[in-house]
């Protein structure tokens, strides 16, 4: 069913307290993708506002954690955390009532309603030396700061739990597929190297920190290269470092924006060194790392649902470039760290 998106904002808006009348949609940030959130900028009364739908069944699939009221309750408290910190974090608005955000219903589905001033700033999503090491600078404060935020809401958890079920999803649909034996052997080389990847990713303990998606969509930028705003709100979890770590280095590696696989280890260590990597990591560490991001592009849920698909449409010519293609990315990604 379409839904009438100005009328939905305006029932949320009323709901607030503000004037409904004087909404307008500057734009759609965000329409409907595995999550099912919907995210607009608008502006009520001269003021600009990040307002953010957020529905009950946000996956199909249950690989990822629901995001109950209780969750965004706390990470609404962390964004306040960030702010009242120094962080350019997106600064939070309360409703009439001071509650964080409101429930409602609209065209047969409930909705939860958060409001966020707007920030200004521009996405740089292609790397260069400066931009990665500035990055690794403003990544470290970010960890510094949150380290300090302690929640009993948040679960603390390995992303190599998610990674350890992606693996195991994929076994069903190809033990069950008829599959050439080139295709068997590309599987059972990708098979090896996640197995391999897995056990040189383990640890004995865990550095846990909360933090938010920190990937380029989600951070703004100025004129002068300095990072000025953060708008990512619905990922923030407890999270290890070293993997944290892992994922920044296979964003802001990246030469030619957010949606290419051009990487450069120069970027890498520009990112390492703003970071301050060689000050803290131990040599356990530096042994995780380049397993850690090799897992990062080579075993995520956008791989692993694609090759389900491609399984189940018997597209065996797109499976071998599937895979053809994620075992380079991994050679690339292993080259990342020198």
């Amino acid at each position: 069913m379409k839904i009438d998106k100005t009328l939905l904002l305006q029932r949320a808006i009323y709901l607030y307290g503000l004037n409904a009348n004087s909404l307008t949609i500057e734009q759609e940030l965000q329409s409907y993708n595995q999550h099912g959130d919907i995210h607009f900028q608008i502006r009520i009364n001269h003021q600009s506002y990040s307002a953010r739908l957020i529905g009950n069944k946000r996956y199909e699939t249950d690989v990822f954690i629901g995001l109950s009221d209780e969750i965004v309750h706390e990470q609404i408290r962390f964004c306040s955390y960030l702010v009242d910190a120094g962080i350019p974090f997106m600064k939070h608005i309360e409703t009439q009532y001071g509650e964080p955000f409101i429930r409602f219903h609209f065209a047969d589905q409930e909705w939860r309603f958060i409001l966020f001033e707007w920030l200004e700033g521009e996405h740089i999503t292609h790397g260069t030396e400066r931009i990665a090491y500035t990055f690794g600078e403003f990544a470290r404060n970010i960890h510094r700061v949150s380290a300090q935020f302690e929640s009993t809401i948040f679960s603390q958890s390995s992303h190599l739990q998610g990674y350890d079920q992606f693996y195991h999803l994929l076994h069903t649909p190809v033990e069950m597929a008829t599959l050439m034996l080139s295709t068997k052997e590309l599987l059972r080389s990708y098979f090896k190297q996640v197995e391999y990847h897995l056990q040189c990713a383990k640890a004995d303990s865990f550095n846990f920190i909360v933090q938010s998606d920190l990937n380029p969509l989600n951070v703004l930028w100025n004129s002068d290269q300095q990072v000025i705003g953060l708008v990512d709100f619905e990922s923030i979890t407890y999270t290890d470092r070293l993997e944290a770590l892992a994922w920044l280095i296979k964003w802001y590696s990246r030469t030619e924006g957010v949606i290419s696989h051009q990487m450069s280890p120069v970027l890498t260590e520009a990112l390492l060194q703003g970071y301050g990597a060689d000050k803290i990591l131990t040599s356990v560490d530096w042994q995780r790392l380049p397993s850690l991001i090799w897992l990062t592009g080579c075993l995520n849920w956008n791989f692993i649902s694609r090759t389900i698909e491609l399984i189940g449409n018997e597209q065996e010519t797109l499976l071998q470039q599937h895979l053809s293609t994620s075992i380079k990315r991994g050679e690339q990604l292993l080259s990342l760290i020198r």
